[in-house]
């Protein structure tokens, strides 16, 4: 008599199991059964018995029992010792590993087992039990003799846990079962039963086979042997393509199986990307989507599947000397056997992502263009958004700077004779990621000139920009010079001296001593903005810009920009403010070069202000300019509309070279 601690074997069943599982096992056990009796008719029946009570109303009741039906030999005493030992080997030959049936009371409260065999003597015996709780597996047996002509098992799984439950369609519930015995059905060593999925009440019933055959909803695409060699070893394996018909929501996998029995399933664009969406055939007028699912069988595979039939026995990822293949390289090796069977759709799939990749390039990465050829696309995904083209890009860039890096290193610490030529050959490398990065500033550029272009325009109601618009396109709002790097500005558009100059402050305070005079903020819009090249020398040149508001008209005496730079930088040069770490004061004396600008609309105020500080007319008449003897600066008043233009000129050329216009 059996005594096994059956509750703490359950608990310690750590397997990816679920709640078809139980079902799948019954289902293989019969059909085991049906081989063993040698019958051509073989039947199998998969009955769901629902609750009898209804969650919500007019709903499908769920689904608490699962009885297996089949017509094979039964439980002979044989197989009835079997069952009821722990890790049995009577079905070791064939896979079997005498625990599948533990996952019966796994999921179920109550299993029970009615079957009729022949004894010894030939007659029919009907025998019945319960599987056990507590320790022992087989209980409440009995015996009797049986009027019936033919032998039959039934395992009744009743009672589902309530943690675990079935879908409540019978369809989806049929073609779960159907995948993971599909095998099954292509088996060329004997006839499939048929196998049949029903309700209780027979109110509906579903032949699995006629997926295969008369809905052909699944199909055997191909089938096909490979070999991997490795370490000395050498095994066969064999690939069988199938095109299902219901995917759902399902993407194609590789399936590897063990003893006709899936084991492992991966997404088969884990190996090629392209298979990542459904396929679709067309005949008659009409268009049916399909998934790809390769089960992989094999002697290695038959041999090392664990005790669950959950995983192998073998390494997902490298080999060693008892376990020379790894799940990856089988999967790998049955990915491209899959690719093959479908290069033609494939290979459309792959045109179509290199084509989406080249107009993220044309059209907005340009830049990105020296390292297209290095972009590996049988490992890029199939539904690419702009983000991911970027992000592959960069991962090419960046390898391609430490490929570099490495090499000049080596060439440094070489004695090669050669040095000089290979020296030279790293140092175009360089060049080129230097001119991708140049690129890449460059179209940036004609970004932010045709952002500018849309802040001068009117609003609906119009009236111009607000001024923190056009003041953060140009430099950052709370910023200086020391917390923003020369790329996140655009300082470009005013003079391109400006871009590296030694300090810039922007609608933030630098430091201020207490009997300074006047506001200490230097902010962009009607306050003052400071630049200043070199070190905080008398010598070096002093830059304030200030801007007016586009569209702006309403002008006070008070608003004279002109007279407002002015009295700043009296300030300045009063020794009113210091270098922003309060180390010294900004240095300005009567000789150190001053220039003053004006960004505005040349509006009529303007005009008068400029006209009544004696400035000239520029030859564009876009602008007014001169010399201010009594603030001793050099003052520019600049329209708008001048310095979109001379920006734009500017950068013609190198628009131009990239193809941006």
């Amino acid at each position: 008599m059996s005594r096994i601690n059956i509750q703490g074997t359950i608990e310690n069943i750590r397997s990816k199991s679920n709640v078809y599982t139980p079902i799948i096992e019954a289902i293989v056990n019969s059909i085991q059964s049906i081989i063993d009796k040698e019958i051509d008719n073989g039947k199998i029946e998969i009955i769901l018995h629902r609750d009898k009570i209804l969650e919500f109303e007019n709903a499908q009741p769920v689904i608490k029992s699962v009885e297996i039906r089949d017509n094979g030999l039964g439980f002979t005493q044989q197989n009835r010792d079997s069952f009821d030992t722990f890790y049995s080997e009577l079905r070791k030959s064939i896979g079997g590993k005498g625990f599948g049936r533990f996952m019966f009371v796994k999921y179920f409260n109550n299993v029970r087992v009615e079957s009729v065999f022949k004894d010894n003597s030939e007659n029919y015996k009907l025998r019945k039990f319960r599987f056990g709780k507590q320790y022992e597996i087989i209980v409440d047996e009995t015996i009797e003799d049986s009027k019936a002509n033919n032998s039959y098992s039934r395992v009744f799984l009743e009672n589902l846990k309530e943690e675990h439950s079935l879908e409540k369609q019978i369809e989806t519930i049929a073609k779960k079962i159907l995948e993971r015995i599909l095998i099954f059905f292509i088996n060329d060593s004997f006839k499939c039963p048929t196998i049949i999925v029903k309700e209780a009440d027979e109110s509906q019933t579903i032949i699995l086979n006629d997926y295969l055959t008369g809905k052909n909803e699944i199909q055997l695409f191909k089938s096909k042997d490979f070999e991997i060699k490795n370490n000395g070893h050498s095994a066969i394996f064999t690939a069988k393509i199938f095109k299902i018909f219901f995917p759902g929501s399902q993407k194609s996998k590789i399936s590897l199986t063990g003893h006709n029995r899936e084991v492992t399933e991966s997404p088969l664009h884990k190996y090629v990307p392209e298979f990542e969406d459904d396929f679709f055939d067309e005949s008659n007028g009409s268009r049916k989507n399909y998934i790809i699912k390769t089960y992989v069988l094999g002697d290695y595979l038959d041999s090392n599947v664990s005790t669950e039939r959950e995983n192998f026995d073998f390494q997902k990822d490298g080999s060693s000397m008892h376990f020379p293949y790894s799940q990856i390289e089988i999967e790998t090796n049955a990915a491209q056997i899959t690719k093959d069977a479908f290069g033609a759709d494939v290979q459309i799939r792959t045109e179509k992502k290199s084509q989406k990749i080249r107009n993220y390039i044309n059209h907005s990465a340009p830049w990105h263009k020296v390292y297209l050829p290095d972009l590996d696309l049988s490992r890029i995904a199939y539904n690419l958004k702009d983000e991911d083209i970027e992000i592959e890009l960069q991962k090419v860039k960046f390898n391609k700077e430490l490929q570099t890096r490495a090499e000049i290193r080596e060439l440094l610490n070489s004695e090669n004779e050669d040095l000089e030529g290979n020296m030279a050959k790293a140092i175009s490398k360089i060049s080129e990621i230097g001119k991708s990065d140049l690129a890449h500033y460059v179209f940036n550029r004609k970004n932010v000139l045709e952002a500018f272009i849309k802040l001068l325009k009117r609003r609906d109601d119009g009236k111009g920009e607000l001024e923190k618009d056009i003041h953060n396109l140009i430099f950052p709002m709370g910023r200086n010079s020391e917390n923003t790097e020369y790329q996140e500005h655009n300082l470009w558009l005013l003079d391109e001296r400006l871009v590296f100059s030694e300090f810039i402050a922007s609608d933030t305070k630098i430091s201020t001593k207490k009997d300074a005079l006047g506001e200490p903020d230097l902010v962009v819009f009607d306050q003052k903005q400071s630049f200043r090249n070199g070190d905080n020398n008398f010598s070096n040149p002093l830059t304030i810009f200030e801007f007016k508001r586009p569209k702006r008209e309403n002008y006070k005496e008070e608003d004279d920009p002109i007279l407002q730079i002015g009295k700043y930088l009296k300030q300045i040069r009063l020794g009113k403010y210091e270098m922003p770490e309060g180390l010294e004061k900004i240095k300005v004396n009567d000789n150190t070069p001053v220039y003053g600008y004006v960004v505005c609309d040349l509006t009529n105020k303007i005009v008068e202000f400029a006209e009544k500080h004696q400035l000239t007319l520029s030859p564009d008449q876009e602008g007014y300019f001169g010399y201010h003897n009594g603030y001793k600066m050099y003052i520019e008043i600049i329209s708008f509309k001048k310095l979109l233009g001379d920006a734009t000129l500017r950068n013609k050329i190198f628009f131009k070279k990239l193809q941006l216009e």
